[in-house]
Formats: structure tokens, sequence, C-alpha cells
């Protein structure tokens, strides 16, 4: 049976430190020896005495069970760290350890999930007081992640604020991924400072193991938070689990808005507004990739129509809705009008040449009071999974001709296990940029046909700025993303790196009539938490908003046709 030892005695202090007791002035060896300068401990094993002080302690049902202890005076090392987790059941010790408490410990070096513990206790000496620890000034960024090895266990702070770059477990496991300098962007996507993203990151946990937390902690007053919002930890502990450092509060640190929402896009002038929205399986067949049940679907559909309404483009090119000719498209217009209170928007039939044998199709909403739909058509090479699908429409006022093709490329996903690998690209670039150079082909075609040069590529093109099928589009064709700062070029995020898939590309002729260009981030920057599925989804965050209606940003052109 574990004998626990508790020295409780009156303490007095000289110069603020705490004096010891008797029965904690045996032997002890320094955390410090213990931690280290490797990453595994040379005591891992073995029965040690330690000595120290509590800086916190995580003894609530389904926490950490256990308190971190650190030397207040430490080895004057700064490569080493000066403290541990000692795993403890606090009902097994009558005494409540408080942060602050000095105490003397006995049990055995563990080393769980490469994290450095004690464990197994024999003893545990409450010796006095000693008042509540100063936090060690962390370096962040590192110069490599084994630099976070010498703050294991202790005490830290930051030096200036940190960003939210991810929220996608927020509400699973109560964690949100920061990063120092700012938010991160996916190297290939042409922003700065994105070349070292793993040394400028660092995950804000809860210090519990509760899955699907209620309530979800840090979450700003509107029931949100926005990747770019910004914390500035203060008192929190470095811990290690799961491959990754991470940092356990003390207490529950705020975050202060700096992205905030809008509630329509950015203006972009002109007569005429085209959209590109990926639209997330919107699929009126439940329990396929959309919705899972009628509920759900109702949700999904609130979300996206309040999305579409606040847009208010005369073109919309859907990506993603279910192909299954006119019923899913259908219902979503049908949906839109209702919620507008007036017949403004139609959809396009299917092209002759048919929309591909995948389960998601693209496919045009429009306003025929603006613009008549003169023809529809698909490419039909080989290479594409999803076929382009083309609109040649004509403005009514001005009886100005354009075309807007409508694409969706190769995803990275699903990596075969030789040739179209990942190159630096990921998977698939080889067939995306075959599909880049088929889209200008049928755009070649399309304008023969017409006689006008007014082109608009637009769609999810699963690549970042700098990948080989945008460079491929821009040679003919202009990537108008590049009017917005660079700060804004992003429509969609992965692994707490924002970039841009989605775009709008003009021809030369139609680019001198573009009248402006924006992103509307209300789903890139937003949680999965608000979304529309059921599950881990606390239902009081649930608006019908346009708010992570999708996983992708929608874009918006602006035209003055001449």
């Amino acid at each position: 049976m574990i004998r626990f030892i508790i020295a409780l005695v009156f303490i007095g202090f000289a110069s603020g430190f705490a004096q010891m007791t008797s029965g904690c002035q045996a032997d002890t060896v320094p955390i410090s020896e213990i931690q280290g300068l490797e990453r595994r401990s040379a005591y891992a094993g073995e029965l040690v005495t330690v000595q120290g002080v509590i800086s916190s302690s995580f003894f609530a049902e389904d926490s950490l069970g256990g308190f971190f202890l650190q030397d207040p005076l430490g080895d004057a090392n700064p490569l080493t760290s000066d403290a541990l987790f000692v795993k403890l059941d606090p009902s097994k010790f009558e005494q409540k350890l408080l942060p602050g408490d000095r105490v003397q410990v006995k049990g055995k070096v563990l080393e769980r999930n490469e994290l450095t513990q004690l464990d197994r206790l024999e003893s545990l000496e409450l010796c006095g007081y000693y008042g509540l620890l100063e936090p060690t000034l962390a370096e962040f960024p590192t110069e490599s992640l084994s630099d976070w090895e010498r703050y294991e266990g202790m005490l830290v702070t930051f030096a200036q604020p940190l960003s939210a770059s991810e929220v996608y477990d927020l509400g699973h496991y109560g964690q949100v991924l920061l990063s120092a300098e700012g938010r991160l962007y996916h190297p290939n996507n042409g922003q700065e400072n994105s070349q070292n993203n793993a040394l400028r990151q660092l995950l804000l946990d809860d210090a519990s193991k509760i899955e699907n937390p209620d309530p979800i902690p840090y979450l700003l007053p509107d029931e949100s938070l926005r990747l770019g919002d910004t914390v500035l930890p203060e008192g929190v502990i470095v811990n290690y689990g799961l491959d990754a450092y991470k940092l356990e509060p003390t207490q529950l640190p705020l975050f202060e808005r700096q992205n905030l929402r809008t509630a329509a896009p950015d203006e972009v002038g002109g007569r005429l507004k085209v959209a590109s929205f990926n639209v997330l399986n919107y699929f009126t067949s439940l329990s396929e990739r959309g919705s899972d049940t009628a509920e759900e679907f109702e949700r999904q559909e609130a979300k996206l129509v309040a999305a579409l309404a606040a847009i208010r483009a005369d073109v919309f090119g859907l990506i993603e809705i279910e192909n299954n000719g006119e019923r899913a498209l259908g219902q979503l217009v049908s949906a839109l009008n209702n919620y507008l209170g007036a017949e403004l928007y139609t959809f396009s039939p299917d092209p002759p040449g048919g929309t591909g044998t995948d389960q998601i199709h693209q496919a045009f909403i429009y306003r025929a009071d603006k613009v008549k739909l003169v023809s529809i058509s698909s490419d039909k090479a080989a290479i594409h999974d999803r076929p382009p699908v083309a609109g040649v429409f004509q403005e009514l006022v001005s009886e100005e001709m354009f075309t807007v093709i409508v694409a969706h490329f190769k995803s990275k996903g699903s990596c075969p296990a030789a040739g179209d690998t990942d190159k630096g690209q990921g998977c698939w670039t080889l067939r995306r940029g075959a599909q880049a150079e088929a889209s200008l082909e049928f755009a070649t075609r399309l304008v023969e046909a017409s006689g006008d040069e007014d082109v608009l590529i637009i769609g999810d093109l699963n690549s970042y700025r700098l990948e080989d099928p945008v460079t491929l589009l821009s040679q003919s064709f202009i990537n108008l993303d590049e009017r917005l700062p660079l700060n804004e070029r992003y429509s969609y995020v992965y692994f707490g790196e924002a970039g841009t898939l989605d775009y709008a590309f003009a021809s030369p002729s139609l680019n001198e009539q573009v009248t402006g260009f924006t992103i509307w981030h209300i789903n890139s920057d937003e949680s999965r938490i608000l979304d529309y599925n059921l599950e881990y989804n606390p239902p009081e965050l649930f608006r019908a908003s346009p708010y992570r209606s999708s996983d992708h940003d929608p874009v918006v052109i602006g035209l003055d046709l001449n």
C-alpha cells in the first residue's frame, strides 16, 4: 500500500522564502538533473526523491490527474527544464495541494508518451508554503522543435500575443493551434515567413481529457473564435502528448478579436456580380456525402441560403452540388427564392455533353432578370474527374456577352502508390496541371464558337497560388486575387495553414472590365462547431447564418461590361 507522510507544521518565513521542516530535508535529486539535456531521462525507471514548488494542479475529474512540480531556483542552465509532472490520485491524499505549496515527493521516474514524470509515489511530504511562481519567458518561435524540451513541465509566458491559426479541434478536444508572428499560411501560397511554420506553432489545450467539452473553451462573447484572433498566454504549463508540445492553462486565457466578421462581402462594384462557391456536398440524397438526416439537411440549406442571399451575385458558379440532375440544384434555388421572397434565381440545365460520373458536379444559378443564359456546355476531355461546365451569358442591359467556366480540379487526397505522388505540391499535381491545360483549350474553343473573348474561369482548383496548375493558367489569364493584399489571399485552411484553392481568372479583355474582386472569409476562419452537423456540435451554437456554411470561402467578382 502506498504510504503518504504528511508533515504539517507552522512555517516561519525568512526573506520571503519558506523554511523547510525537518521532514523535508532528506537528500533529493535536482529536477533539472532528472530532466537532463536529452529527451529521455537518464533516471527512467529509478526511484528518486525530489523537492519543489507546485506551479499548477490538475485534479478535476478527467483532467491530467496530478500536478507540475518546479524547482524555484533551478540550475541556471537554460537548456534543461526545472519542472516535471507528478502523477497523483488526489483521493489518496487528504491534504489539499495548492499552487505555491512546497513538497517533497518520492516516486519512480517514468517516460509516458515521451513526457518525463514521477509516478507510483511512495511518499509525499507537504513542507510549507513557498509562494506562487513567476512564469519563465519562453522564446518563441524556436530554432528547433526539440527546443521545447528545455521548458517541459515549466510555467511559462510569452513576450507577444499569439494568433489562432486552427480551431478544427476546438469543439472535439478543446484545442486551438497558436502561432507566433501572425497566422500561418501554406508555403506554396506566396506569403512571406511561411517556410518555418513548424517552428512557429504550438497547441493550446484545455488541461482536460474530456472529448466534446461543454462548455467549449476559448469562445469570445459572440460564441465564436476566428482564425487571426490573438491571445497572450500567461502562466501556462508546457506539456507533451500525442507527439506534440502543448500549453496547459492554469487560468483561462482570454482571446481578443482581431478578425472581424462582416455581414456581406466587400463591395466589388460593377453592374454585374459573379461568384464562385464550393457548397460542401449539398446533397438531397441523405447519408451520402452531405447531410445524414433531414434535420441536418435543413440546417445545411439554411446556412447556404443565408450565404448566397448575402452575396447577391447575378451569376453563381457552384461546386460540390449532388450530381442528380435538377433535383439538388432545383431544391437549392427554390429555397433561395423562398428566403428572398421572390422568384429571382433560376438554374442551368445539364449540358448536352453531360456532367460526368462523379457524385458531385458544377452548375450555375443566375438571375434571369439580369442575364440570359445563351448556351451551356461541358468539356469532354478525359483528363477531368468532374468536367468543367461553361455558360455563355448575355447581360440584358448592355447586351454584352461573357463566358464563365466553373471548374473543380482533382483533390490532393487518395494518393497513388507511385507515379503522380506528392513532390512538394500534393498528390495528383500532374493531373491537375493537365486539367488546367485542358481548361485553357476548352476556353479557346468557346471563344472561337461565340466570337467573344471575355472569359472568366472560376472554381476550386485544389492548388495553391505558386503551384503548377495556377502558374499555367496565369500564363494566359489574369489571377484576380492579385488585386488583394497578401494576407487576404486565402480561401481554405488545412492543418492550420491558410491558402487559396478557390480562384477567378479573367481573360485579358475581360480583366479590363473587372471592377473588383474579394474573397469573403465566412468559412475558412470559423470553427466546424458552427456548421450544420449535429455530431459534437452544441445545439445552442447553431445559427442559420453564413458563417461556416461550407469549408471553402466564396469569391466574388464585379463586372462592368462594355
